[in-house]
């Protein structure tokens, strides 16, 4: 019998093999199998009416969560169709970190119906930006291709630039949630305040863990006169 870190090793350097659940892959099937791929969960019933926090099912419907309540986000409301979990963080992971370009299209529809379901009045959407250093190393920008995805789908303005990262910051995923707030302060800049200016902005990045990024964009992004700024993921953590 393998043990686990061998069926994990064989997952990631054998094509062959799905790396959801490491059976073998049929005819077409790309990294993961069929069955894996549409095995993800959904985000549904009442929700917080800003961060986007799903409650338990019979709680009533959709109110301010107490975080909410004790400190309003600077943006209008957040969403993300998926938990992250299982395939689909396993599927952004391989995308954002190893550039495996063919899950692109997977992650794409999720977001376009997110767009089309929660956010259907943007009239701009931007992703949330990379500094030149980090987009230097990793190649791409995960949250733009996502970004473009959404503003073809809704039939809308794409800003590419006017929002930048003018401050090099640590990866939040290695910071405690505390410290992740401190971490991006004036870390960003509107470059391009007639992109935004009266708009319905939609904020678009590939995960939703303690909100602290798409909270300080959409700070800058509102003193500079946005009317509302949504916050559209592929997906959100719902426990740190």
């Amino acid at each position: 019998m393998r043990s686990m870190a061998g069926e994990l090793l064989l997952r990631l350097v054998y094509p062959g093999r799905c790396k959801g659940c490491g059976g073998a892959l049929g005819r077409g099937e790309k990294h993961f199998c069929l069955a894996c791929l549409g095995r993800v969960n959904r985000i549904d019933g009442a929700l917080c009416t800003y961060c986007g926090l799903p409650f338990p099912h019979g709680s009533g419907g959709d109110h301010p969560c107490s975080g909410c309540m004790e400190r309003r986000p600077p943006f209008t409301s957040a969403r993300a169709p998926l938990v992250y979990e299982g395939v689909i963080k396993e599927a952004i992971h391989l995308y954002k970190y190893r550039q495996f370009r063919s899950l692109k299209g997977y992650l794409g529809g999720f977001i376009e119906e997110g767009a089309q379901k929660f956010f259907p009045d943007a009239t701009v959407a931007v992703p949330v930006p990379l500094h030149k250093r980090r987009l230097r190393h990793r190649g791409f920008n995960q949250s733009l291709f996502l970004a473009e995805r959404v503003a073809r789908s809704l039939g809308i303005k794409l800003s590419l630039d006017g929002l930048e990262r003018i401050r090099y910051t640590k990866p939040q995923v290695e910071l405690k949630p505390e410290d992740r707030e401190k971490n991006v302060r004036g870390a960003f800049e509107v470059s391009r305040p007639e992109d935004f200016k009266a708009e319905r902005v939609l904020l678009v990045d590939d995960v939703y863990t303690t909100g602290a990024t798409v909270r300080e964009c959409a700070r800058v992004l509102t003193a500079l006169g946005a009317e509302a700024v949504y916050i559209l993921t592929v997906a959100r953590v719902i426990k740190e």
